[in-house]
C-alpha cells in the first residue's frame, strides 16, 4: 500500500512537472518567438488574467457608486466618480490592450450616452496606447513578407510613430522603391483574442447595463462587432483608402484633401505599407496648425467639408476619423491640406440611406420638425428631440424651452434630472438604427471633438449642411436652396446668442450641460 502510494505521488509530481514546465514554455517566452500553432494557447492562458481583471475593475466600479453616492448624492459626487471609474476603465484598457483599447476609445467618443466625465478622461486613449517590442514587429513583417526584413527595407525605425489598439506603425524606407513609408504593423496575437475579448466586452457591459439601469452597451457592442472584425484586415482598408482618394479625385477635391498612396506589393492582411506623410500635424493640435502659418477656421472648415462630402454626397466614409487618423500639412501654395489616414472602419451607404441620413441632418438643422419627427417615427421613437439632438450632438430645442425659466435650485436640480432622465433613453436609438448610421454618429462625434479641440473654429452644423441640402432638396433650384442656407444661418446665429444669454443670466445652467452628455460647443 506505501509502495502504490509512493508511486503514485512520485508520478503525479512528474505529471505535474511536465504540465508546469509545458504551461512555462507557452506563457514565459516573447510571443515572437513561440510557434505559430502554440500562439492560440498562450493567448488563451493570458485571457484568463484579462478576465480576472475585468471582475476586479468592474467590482471597484460598482462598489464606488454605491458606497460613495448613496452617502452623498450631489453632483460634484457624482462628477468625482465619474472621473474615477472612467480612470479605472482607461488602466483596464491599457493592461488588457488590444480590444479593450478600442472599446475604450469608441466609449471616449460616445458623448451622446456617457456622463462628459468619462468622455474626457478616458479620451487619453486615442493616443496613449502602449506600444510592442519591435522583436515582435520584425517577426510579424517577416513571417508575412517570406523574406528577410533587410530584403525589402532599406531600413525600418526600431521606435513606432504611433500605437493604436490593434497594431503600430513604423516608419522605413523600401529598398526597390527608394520611397519613405509608414510601415503599419498588427499586433501578433490580436487576431486570435479577437472572438474571446470580444466575449468578455460584451459581458462586461451586459452585466454595467444591469447594475445601473439605461446603459445597455451590449447591443451596440454586437451591433459593432463585425465592423471591428473587418478591421483586422489591412488588404480592406488599403482598398478603402484607395476608394476614398478615387472619390475625392473624381470630385474636384484635387490636392485640398489626400490619401497616402498604399504600396500593393508588400500589403497583407497584417501589414500595410504607405507613402509617409511628411511635415505634418495631428488636425486638433491648434498650435501647430497656426505655427505653420496656416488659418485654423479654414483647416476646421475644409476638414467638416470633406467629412460631409462623404456622408451626404459620396455616400463612402471614414467611419473613425479622429484626431490621430487626421493630419494637416501646408501646400507650396500656403493653403491646408487635409491627409486622411486609418481607412479601417468604414461603411457605404445606400442611395435611400444616404438620401434619409441628408434628411435627418437638413430637418434637424433647419428646425424642420415635422420632417424629423416622420423620420423618427420610422425607428419607432416618439422623441423627436431627442433623436434630432443624437445626430447634432448638441441640443435641438430642449434647452430652448427651459434656459429661461431657471430662477432657483431647486428648478435647476429638477432641470437636472430631467435630462439624465433623457439621456438614458439615447441607448434605445442608437440601437435602433442600421449600424451604418452607427458610424454616421461616430464620425459626426469625432468631428465635434475635434471642433471643440480647436476652439470651436468653425460652425460645424452650418458647413455640413452645405452638403446634405444638396441630397436633401437635390430637385431644388440654386437659389431656393441658397435662401434655406440663409434662414438656417439666422436660426442658428440667434440660436447660439440665445445660450449665450441663458449662460450668462444663469451660469448655473453650463452645471447641466457639463454633466450631460450633449455639450453646447461644435
Amino acid at each position: 500500500m506505501t509502495f502504490r502510494f509512493r508511486r503514485t505521488l512520485r508520478y503525479s509530481a512528474a505529471a505535474a512537472g511536465v504540465v508546469g514546465l509545458s504551461t512555462a514554455a507557452i506563457v514565459l517566452p516573447p510571443k515572437e518567438s513561440i510557434p505559430t500553432a502554440l500562439l492560440p494557447s498562450r493567448v488563451l492562458f493570458e485571457g484568463i488574467g484579462r478576465v480576472g481583471r475585468c471582475v476586479y475593475t468592474g467590482g471597484q466600479i460598482y462598489c464606488d457608486y454605491v458606497f460613495h453616492v448613496r452617502q452623498q448624492d450631489s453632483q460634484e459626487t457624482w462628477n468625482e466618480v465619474h472621473r474615477r471609474c472612467a480612470g479605472r476603465l482607461v488602466t483596464l484598457a491599457e493592461t488588457n490592450g488590444g480590444l479593450y483599447v478600442k472599446a475604450g476609445q469608441i466609449f471616449a467618443n460616445m458623448s451622446h450616452i456617457l456622463p462628459y466625465q468619462y468622455c474626457q478622461v478616458m479620451a487619453v486613449l486615442q493616443d496613449a496606447v502602449v506600444s510592442r517590442p519591435f522583436s515582435e514587429v520584425v517577426a510579424v513583417l517577416e513571417r508575412d513578407l517570406g523574406r528577410p526584413l533587410s530584403e525589402v527595407f532599406a531600413y525600418v525605425d526600431a521606435t513606432p510613430l504611433a500605437a493604436a489598439s490593434l497594431a503600430q506603425v513604423h516608419r522605413g524606407r523600401l529598398r526597390q522603391e527608394d520611397e519613405e513609408v509608414a510601415i503599419k504593423v498588427q499586433y501578433i496575437d490580436i487576431a486570435q483574442r479577437f472572438n474571446g475579448d470580444m466575449r468578455t466586452i460584451s459581458i462586461m457591459f451586459a452585466v454595467a447595463s444591469y447594475f445601473f439601469p439605461g446603459y445597455d452597451f451590449g447591443q451596440i457592442i454586437t451591433k459593432l462587432n463585425d465592423t471591428v472584425a473587418a478591421e483586422l484586415d489591412f488588404r480592406l482598408e488599403g482598398r478603402n483608402s484607395d476608394r476614398a482618394a478615387a472619390d475625392l479625385r473624381a470630385n474636384g477635391w484635387g490636392n485640398r484633401v489626400v490619401c497616402p498612396k498604399i504600396f500593393w506589393d508588400y500589403a497583407g492582411k497584417r501589414i500595410l505599407v504607405s507613402k509617409f506623410v511628411k511635415d505634418a500635424v495631428k488636425i486638433s493640435d491648434r498650435a501647430g496648425i497656426q505655427k505653420m502659418g496656416l488659418n485654423v477656421r479654414e483647416v476646421a472648415t475644409l476638414f467638416f467639408d470633406v467629412i460631409a462630402f462623404q456622408i451626404f454626397r459620396s455616400g463612402f466614409f471614414h467611419g473613425d476619423p479622429h484626431a490621430g487618423n487626421i493630419l494637416v500639412q501646408k501646400l507650396p501654395d500656403g493653403s491646408p491640406q487635409v491627409v486622411l489616414l486609418d481607412f479601417g472602419l468604414c461603411a457605404a451607404l445606400s442611395k435611400a440611406q444616404r438620401r434619409e441620413i441628408s434628411d435627418i441632418w437638413t430637418s434637424a438643422v433647419t428646425h424642420n420638425t415635422p420632417k424629423i419627427t416622420e423620420i423618427a417615427h420610422r425607428y419607432h421613437c416618439d422623441d423627436y428631440d431627442l433623436f434630432a439632438s443624437c445626430f447634432l450632438q448638441h441640443p435641438y430645442e430642449y434647452f430652448a424651452k427651459s434656459k429661461g425659466r431657471v430662477t432657483n435650485a431647486k428648478e435647476l436640480e429638477s432641470m437636472r434630472s430631467t435630462v439624465k432622465e433623457r439621456m438614458s433613453e439615447l441607448n434605445s436609438i442608437v440601437a435602433a438604427l442600421p449600424k451604418e448610421y452607427a458610424l454616421v454618429l461616430r464620425s459626426i462625434m469625432a468631428t465635434k471633438a475635434i471642433n471643440r479641440e480647436l476652439g470651436d473654429a468653425a460652425n460645424r452644423p452650418m458647413r455640413m449642411l452645405r452638403y446634405s441640402l444638396k441630397t436633401s432638396h437635390e430637385d431644388l433650384p440654386k437659389i431656393q436652396l441658397m435662401m434655406l442656407m440663409t434662414k438656417a444661418w439666422f436660426e442658428e446665429m440667434y440660436s447660439t446668442l440665445m445660450l449665450k444669454l441663458a449662460l450668462w443670466r444663469h451660469p448655473e445652467l453650463s452645471e447641466v450641460f457639463d454633466s450631460t452628455s450633449l455639450q453646447l460647443s461644435g
